[in-house]
């Protein structure tokens, strides 16, 4: 399946579920505007990315990582989507990549619809000769039956720890965390 007539299915039944969310409108306009939407070489006003948010049910509390080249804390691992790759595969991946975790999705594999769609900007990279531009996020929601040890790599993460769900709200988060689990009936 093409990347546009996958993004629309999973914004379509996401709307539908969830209302039509600041997300969901910033994705919508994006779609409409751009031709190119993952390639960041192709498209220098933003681009189409995968995410994965890491839930240990246990404690109630997510990884939380701090993301060396945006120099902040983030509630998770992700980035760009590869040639012929979905969202929720670029999060996979990415998770693997950046932390070491294979963890449990909490999404149907054949119709993943993500958790929350998350739209930030990236400041200007001038090693990459990469103007600021825009990421729009399709995070999904993984689980772990215990911790893991983290393999962070330090080109992506340079330090990490879990935070009770209760804490990350809308002041830290894109989201009140809390309440979107709940919205999301996990």
């Amino acid at each position: 399946m093409a990347i546009r007539d996958h993004l629309q299915d999973i914004l379509d039944v996401y709307a539908e579920r969830f209302g039509e969310t600041e997300g969901v409108s910033a994705f919508r306009l994006f779609m409409q505007s751009y031709d190119e939407l993952t390639d960041r070489k192709k498209n220098l006003a933003g681009h189409v990315t995968g995410s994965a948010l890491v839930w240990h049910k246990a404690s109630n509390s997510v990884l939380r990582v701090y993301h060396a080249k945006l120099n902040c804390w983030v509630f998770s691992a992700g980035g760009h989507i590869d040639a012929g790759e979905l969202p929720c595969q670029a999060s996979v991946r990415e998770l693997r990549e950046e932390t070491g975790i294979t963890a449990t999705p909490l999404f149907d594999l054949r119709r993943p619809i993500p958790f929350l769609l998350d739209t930030h900007a990236i400041p200007t990279r001038v090693a990459k000769a990469e103007p600021a531009h825009w990421h729009y996020d399709v995070v999904y929601l993984y689980s772990v039956d215990q911790k893991p040890e983290i393999q962070a790599d330090p080109a992506e993460i340079t330090r990490y720890h879990w935070v009770d769900v209760a804490e990350v709200t809308a002041e830290n988060s894109p989201v009140n965390l809390g309440e979107w689990m709940i919205r999301y009936k996990v």
